[in-house]
């Protein structure tokens, strides 16, 4: 008999709408725009559970070694988001190697804002549902990846391929064509 897990995310939070600009303090604890990070380039935007998850951890470690440095050379960005304090996102960020914004919602704020609360575990209490957005460089959500097992995470080639389309809708994609 099939299940249907139907996890919580905020109902205008799908494919083609934008997706909000909230700020919330970055690792250094500068309130930030999501709009400041993305720039005008694809973004992959990371809800993740916090410090203490293995599967985000072994999430963010794939995205450092294997995408990182891609990301530096294609304008793209990356940035992760928890319920963890500031210090806690910057002890995690620099022990991954991570040069990616890493913001913090202690307060739980935005977590309820999106509706994506995931209040299954008794120890940390509410947590972000490990939701992963592709976003365009306007905030429109391109694609939703529901990360609650593992095998639901994006692999670094699906982020690939999802930026390489964005990236190609751009009028300077093929040289001399502007």
């Amino acid at each position: 008999m099939e299940q249907n897990f139907d996890l919580p995310l905020r109902s205008d939070l799908k494919v083609g709408n934008v997706f909000p600009n909230f700020e919330l303090p970055d690792h250094t604890g500068k309130p930030t725009k999501l709009s400041q990070i993305v720039r005008g380039f694809p973004t992959v935007l990371i809800f993740g559970r916090g410090y203490y998850c293995p599967k985000d951890r072994r999430q963010l470690t794939n995205y450092v070694t294997y995408f990182q440095p891609e990301l530096r050379v294609n304008y793209c960005h990356l940035v992760y988001v928890s319920v963890d304090d500031q210090m806690t996102s910057n002890e995690v960020r620099d022990s991954i190697g991570a040069d990616f914004a890493f913001l913090s919602d202690p307060d739980r704020k935005l977590l309820h804002e999106l509706e994506m609360v995931d209040s299954t575990d008794r120890v940390h209490g509410e947590v972000y549902i490990p939701y992963t957005f592709v976003l365009d460089r306007d905030l429109t959500i391109y694609k939703i990846y529901n990360g609650w097992w593992f095998a639901g995470r994006p692999t670094v080639e699906e982020l690939r391929m999802d930026l390489r389309a964005l990236l190609s809708r751009r009028p300077d994609w093929v040289y001399g064509r502007h």
